[in-house]
């Protein structure tokens, strides 16, 4: 498998007015996003709201967005779950569907001794030889920190875990996982604000949320680096860090919804306990928007 690079999107799960998955709308976002030069898509994570969705439905998400992907660009599902059976029946699913790898979050709520946690993504290889499978490291929500002796001792154990996406917002920890892992590891950042430091250290791309909304900039971000343009990166970096500032401002996922509507995709609908933007929220998002738009940080003129 070539190694994930790039802007990989977390992608965000649409509803319909009963709180069902938009599968229509999905479908719709898929081709919305890789049409703006997406390197990969990522459904049913954090953004996703992945543990907050039955088994079924992540299913369908992943079954969904690998037919409408077509091959263009690479899809990893999420498959983590609390338990280690969920995990393996949600990660066979995947392979089984066409997903190019997946992404295992550690099993989250409970706190686990790496001695557990050995056990348990190693059952999860095992059960999918030759699958390519990601570590996916978010410390502030799962609980259980994925450190990089583990990472790297847990490697050696299962050949087809072959990255990790690490959100632990640590730099440092970034660039240990590197230096741990070595070059035939892949490590990708899973915090918007440090892409360009991320690929400056050796990572390879990014997990990102902004790229949800506005994949835009996060693409020509990627492409400066890759032509060695490393001022115009670290411009692009700056914007980025401004957007995600404004799509953070409100109840946790649901403005990164209210944008996707503001740019004419049906997003606007939640799943309780998740929130709709108060009246007064949506119209401080839409004119913080406006603002960016008019400043030029929003390119090409949206």
């Amino acid at each position: 498998m070539t190694p994930l690079h790039g802007i990989i999107v977390a992608m965000l799960t649409p509803y319909g007015t009963g709180g069902e998955v938009n599968l229509p709308a999905l479908r719709e976002y898929v081709d919305f996003l890789i049409a703006r030069g997406v390197h990969g898509l990522f459904p049913t994570g954090t953004n996703g709201e992945g543990p907050a969705l039955t088994l079924d439905e992540r299913k369908q998400v992943i079954k969904t967005v690998v037919e409408q992907a077509a091959g263009r660009v690479p899809v990893i599902a999420h498959t983590g779950a609390i338990t280690t059976a969920e995990t393996i029946e949600l990660t066979r699913y995947a392979q089984a569907a066409g997903a190019r790898a997946a992404a295992v979050v550690s099993p989250y709520y409970f706190p686990h001794d790496e001695a557990a946690l050995e056990s348990h993504f190693s059952a999860v290889a095992e059960a999918v030889p030759g699958f390519p499978l990601y570590l996916y490291n978010i410390p502030g929500n799962a609980k259980n920190d994925l450190k990089p002796g583990f990472v790297a001792r847990l490697r050696q154990r299962a050949r087809n875990i072959v990255g990790i996406k690490d959100s632990s917002k640590d730099l440092t920890r970034l660039e240990e996982y590197i230096a741990a892992l070595g070059p035939g590891f892949t490590t990708i950042v899973g915090t918007d604000t440090l892409i360009l430091p991320a690929l400056v250290m050796g990572a390879a791309g990014v997990v990102s949320a902004v790229a949800n909304v506005f994949p835009e900039p996060c693409v020509a971000l990627y492409r400066a680096w890759e032509k060695g343009d490393l001022e115009q990166a670290r411009t692009l970096q700056y914007h980025i860090n401004r957007i995600r500032t404004v799509l953070k401002a409100g109840p946790y996922i649901t403005p990164y919804r209210a944008a996707l509507a503001w740019r004419g995709l049906p997003f606007a609908g939640v799943r309780p306990p998740f929130r709709t933007l108060s009246a007064s929220e949506e119209e401080n998002l839409k004119q913080n928007l406006r603002e960016l738009k008019e400043q030029g940080i929003l390119q090409p003129a949206l």
